[in-house]
C-alpha cells in the first residue's frame, strides 16, 4: 500500500504489501491533527464509493474488504465536530493468524485501523444541501481528507484453480436507501414521506436478520426495521411511523447478523428529511405566493379555479426542471405528467430549483416568475365558447386533460330524452360527433312529443361535446363513445341500464350513466320491479357507476318535493345502499343582489370564473347527498345554438364526465373505488367535512384524476395514505 501526498497527508510514498503479518504505516495529516467520532470510507480513484468502515467511533474503524490492487483513497467523514489532535494510521492485517500465502488468503485480508479527520469539521450530517458532493459535506471553509493509497499483491495472482479451506468474508455487494415520491431528489424526502430501501449479501452467508439503523450525530436514532433476507429490493418504509425521525440530516446503514454472530456493516447512505408547509386554494381563481424558505420545502394545492403559483424570487433560470422537464419542453398535452411526485397518497407536478430547493403542486393552472411571465399548465381548446365553460374551471377540467382526455374503455351513458336521430324531426345533432353515439334511430329528443326539447342533447353536449373544433363548447371527455338511451318515448329504464351494460361487457368497458330523470316513479316504473332494478345495479358494480341528479323538489324547481331539505329522490336514493351510485346536487354561482339572484362571477386569464360556490335553491339535498357539481352550464342544444343548461340535470353529465376520465386513468378501479377517490378529493363547501348541503363538497376532477393516477402507477406508496389524507 502507498500513502502519498494529498489531502493534509504530509507523509512520503511507502509500500505496505498484506500478507501473513501485521504492517503499520503511520503519518501526520498537518501540524493540527484531529480526530472524533467518524465513518471511514475506501474510495476508487474517481470518487465512487466502494467499502465503508464498521466502527463509528474514536475506536479502531474496520473495513472489512480488500480491494484488488490499485490506486486508492481514504475519506474520513467525523459525526460530530473534532478537536483533538492525532494521527493517520493505515493497516493491513491478514484475516486468519495461520500463514497462507495463497491467492485466496490475499483476496480474503482486510484493512484495519483508520483513526483520524482532518482539521476542524462539521458533523458530516449536517451538511450544506446546496452543495451536496460527496467530497464537500462540510462548510464552505473546510476541505475533505482524501488520501490516496495503493494496494499491491504480495505474490502474484494464481489462478482459482488453488484451494482454500477458509470462508468467504460476506459483505454488502449493495446497499441503497433512496427518496420513494419519484421526484428524482434520491437522498431527500419529505416529512411523512417514504423511502425505499434495497440491499444485498454476498458469498450465501446465512443472516439471523438485518437491521436498518439511523444515525444523527453520533448518535443512533433507532431503527426503520429488520428482515432475514439476504437480499431485499425496493422494500417501502413509511417515514410517518416514525415520530423519532425529525427533520434532519441522518446517516443510515444496514447491519447484518450472521447465524454465527459476525456483524456485517454496510456503507453508510445520507438521508435528508425536509420539512414542509402546505398552501391550500378555494374554488376561485386564487394567487398562492412561494415563499422560499431555506431547508424547507413547499407544497400547493390550488383546488378549483383558475389558479396562479406566484414564484416570488424564482426566474426561468432558477428552475433546473418541471417533472424532470425543461420549462422550454413542457407541453400540457404531450407527455407532461409522465413523471409525478407521489406524497400523501396523490400525485403531484414538482419544480426542482438550482439552489435545490423542491416545490410540489397540483390544481395549478398558470406559473408566474421574477420577471412577470407566465408559463400555462392547463390545457386550453379552441372552442369558441371554452372561456364561458365555468363548469369545467370551477372544478379544475382543464388541469385533468393534462392526464387524459377520455379511453376508448370508458363508455358514458345517457338514461335521458336520447339524441335527435329520427328522419324529419325537428332539430339536428350539433357539435357531437356521430361516429362517438351508439343511438336508437327514433330518438327524437323530445319530452312528451309536443315540446322541442332537445334535454338529451344539452347533457351530452356537457359530457362528450367535440373539442378542438373552433366551435361551440369542450366536452369533458373527448374520445369515449356514448350509449344513448330515450328512457321517456323510447325503451324502459331497466332494459336501457340492462343493454347498455350488455354492450359494455361485449367490448371490455367500463361504463358511467348520467341519469336525466327525477323523482320516486323511475325505482316504482322501470319496466320491472324495484328489486330487479336495484339487483342489476349491484350485480354490474365492478363496471357501471351512475351519476343521478338529487332533483329539482325546492323553490323554483320543476319537480316539487317537500323533503327537498332532508332528502334526495328518486333513483339517487339508492346512493346510500348501492356503492356504485352517486346523487349529485347542483352548485351554481350566484347571490341574492338587491333581491335579485344575480350572477358572481370574474374573468380570470380570460377564463370566467365563480366568485361565490352556493347550492342552487331547488337542489335537492341531504343525508343522502353524495356530492355536488356545476350546474347553469354552457351546452349546445339540438338547434345548434349556445345555452346555459339548468337544474340538477346539468350536474350529474357534469359528474358523469369526470367519472370517466378518473377511470381512464385507473381501469383497474371498480365503479365503488371511482365514488370513493371522487368523494375523498372534492372540495369541501359549508360546514367542515361532510354535510347536508353540499354533500362531500364539490367534485374536483384534476384531484381524483391524479389520485388515480396515482394508485395506478406507483399503488404501493399512494396505498400508504388515504385518498383524502392531505386535501382536508
Amino acid at each position: 500500500m502507498l500513502l502519498e501526498n494529498a489531502g493534509y497527508s504530509s507523509v512520503t510514498s511507502d509500500v505496505l504489501n498484506i500478507t501473513s503479518s501485521t504492517q503499520t504505516i503511520t503519518g501526520f495529516i498537518d501540524s493540527v491533527g484531529i480526530s472524533g467520532n467518524g465513518n471511514v470510507q475506501v474510495l476508487s480513484d474517481s470518487g465512487q464509493v466502494l467499502h465503508g468502515s464498521t466502527n463509528a467511533n474514536i475506536s479502531d474503524a474496520t473495513i472489512d474488504k480488500i480491494p484488488d490492487a490499485g490506486t486508492y483513497q481514504i475519506q474520513i467523514d467525523p459525526y460530530d465536530v473534532v478537536t483533538t489532535a492525532n494521527n493517520l494510521t493505515v493497516s493491513g492485517i491478514p484475516s486468519s493468524n495461520e500463514a497462507d500465502t495463497s491467492s485466496d488468503s490475499i483476496k480474503d485480508d482486510i484493512l484495519t485501523n483508520f483513526t483520524n479527520t482532518q482539521e476542524s469539521l462539521p458533523p458530516n450530517n449536517n451538511y450544506n444541501r446546496d452543495n451536496i458532493s460527496p467530497s464537500n459535506r462540510g462548510n464552505a471553509s473546510s476541505e475533505q481528507d482524501l488520501t490516496n493509497w495503493t494496494s499491491e499483491a504480495a505474490n502474484p495472482i494464481v489462478p482459482a484453480i488453488v484451494s482454500s479451506n477458509k470462508s468467504a468474508i460476506a459483505s454488502f455487494i449493495s446497499f441503497s436507501v433512496t427518496d420513494a415520491s419519484g421526484d428524482n431528489s434520491l437522498d431527500t424526502v419529505f416529512s411523512g414521506g417514504a423511502i425505499r430501501v434495497s440491499y444485498e449479501l454476498a458469498n450465501g452467508e446465512s443472516v439471523s436478520k438485518v437491521d436498518l439503523e439511523v444515525v444523527e450525530f453520533d448518535s443512533i436514532v433507532g431503527s426503520l426495521g429488520s428482515w432475514t433476507a439476504n437480499k431485499l429490493s425496493n422494500n417501502l418504509i413509511n417515514l410517518a411511523n416514525f415520530s423519532n425521525l425529525s427533520e434532519g440530516e441522518y446517516l443510515v446503514r444496514a447491519i447484518a447478523t450472521t447465524t454465527s454472530g459476525q456483524k456485517i456493516f454496510s456503507t453508510f447512505q445520507p438521508l435528508g428529511i425536509l420539512p414542509w408547509n402546505k398552501s391550500v386554494g378555494t374554488f376561485t381563481g386564487d394567487t398562492l405566493n412561494y415563499s422560499n424558505v431555506p431547508g424547507e420545502a413547499a407544497v400547493f394545492l390550488g383546488r378549483g379555479g383558475t389558479d396562479t403559483l406566484n414564484l416570488a424570487g424564482i426566474s426561468r433560470a432558477d428552475v433546473t426542471s418541471i417533472n424532470g422537464t425543461n420549462l422550454s419542453g413542457f407541453n400540457p398535452l404531450s407527455n407532461s405528467t409522465a413523471f409525478q411526485a407521489i406524497f400523501q397518497g396523490t400525485a403531484f407536478d414538482y419544480l426542482t430549483l438550482a439552489d435545490g430547493g423542491e416545490i410540489y403542486f397540483q390544481g395549478i393552472e398558470n406559473l408566474k416568475f421574477a420577471d412577470g411571465s407566465n408559463l400555462e399548465l392547463q390545457v386550453r381548446p379552441n372552442d369558441t365558447n371554452f372561456a364561458y365553460q365555468w363548469n369545467l374551471h370551477v372544478s379544475d377540467v382543464d388541469s385533468a386533460w393534462r392526464f387524459t382526455q377520455g379511453a376508448n374503455n370508458v363508455l358514458l351513458a345517457s338514461l335521458d330524452t336520447g339524441i335527435l336521430t329520427a328522419a324529419g324531426a325537428s332539430g339536428s345533432i350539433f357539435d357531437i360527433a356521430p361516429a362517438r353515439l351508439i343511438t336508437d334511430p327514433t330518438d327524437d329528443d323530445n319530452f312528451d312529443g309536443t315540446i322541442n326539447y332537445g334535454h338529451g342533447h344539452s347533457a351530452i353536449s356537457i359530457m362528450s361535446s367535440t373539442a378542438n373544433d373552433n366551435f361551440g363548447i369542450a366536452g369533458i371527455n373527448w374520445n369515449g363513445k356514448v350509449y344513448v338511451n330515450d328512457v321517456y318515448r323510447g325503451v324502459d329504464l331497466l332494459q336501457a341500464i340492462g343493454d347498455t351494460i350488455n354492450y359494455a361487457r361485449a367490448n371490455n368497458m367500463r361504463v358511467v350513466f348520467q341519469a336525466g330523470i327525477q323523482g320516486d316513479y323511475w325505482l316504482d316504473y322501470s319496466g320491472g320491479t324495484r328489486q330487479q332494478l336495484e339487483q342489476l345495479i349491484q350485480n354490474n358494480s365492478d363496471i357501471a357507476l351512475f351519476a343521478v341528479g338529487a332533483g329539482n323538489g325546492g323553490p323554483s324547481g320543476n319537480f316539487p318535493d317537500p323533503n327537498y331539505l332532508t332528502s334526495v329522490n328518486g333513483l339517487a336514493r339508492l346512493e346510500t345502499t348501492h356503492s356504485n351510485v352517486m346523487s349529485v346536487g347542483a352548485l351554481e354561482t350566484k347571490a341574492d343582489v338587491n333581491g335579485l339572484r344575480q350572477w358572481q362571477y370574474e374573468w380570470v386569464n380570460g377564463l370566467l370564473n365563480a366568485k361565490v360556490a352556493e347550492i342552487a335553491s331547488y337542489s335537492n339535498r341531504g343525508s343522502n347527498l353524495t356530492l355536488i357539481a356545476a350546474t347553469d352550464s354552457p351546452a349546445i342544444d339540438k338547434y345548434g345554438n349556445f345555452n346555459y343548461f339548468r337544474g340538477t340535470s346539468a350536474s350529474n353529465p357534469n359528474l358523469a364526465g369526470i367519472s370517466s376520465l378518473v377511470w381512464s386513468v385507473n381501469p383497474n378501479l371498480n365503479a365503488g373505488q371511482v365514488r370513493q377517490i371522487l368523494t375523498d378529493t372534492a372540495m369541501d363547501l359549508g360546514a367542515a367535512g361532510r354535510d347536508n348541503t353540499f354533500g362531500s363538497g364539490l367534485v374536483n376532477a384534476d384531484a381524483a384524476v391524479r389520485r388515480a393516477w396515482a394508485l395506478q402507477n406507483s399503488s404501493d406508496v399512494a396505498n400508504l395514505y388515504g385518498g383524502n389524507s392531505l386535501l382536508v
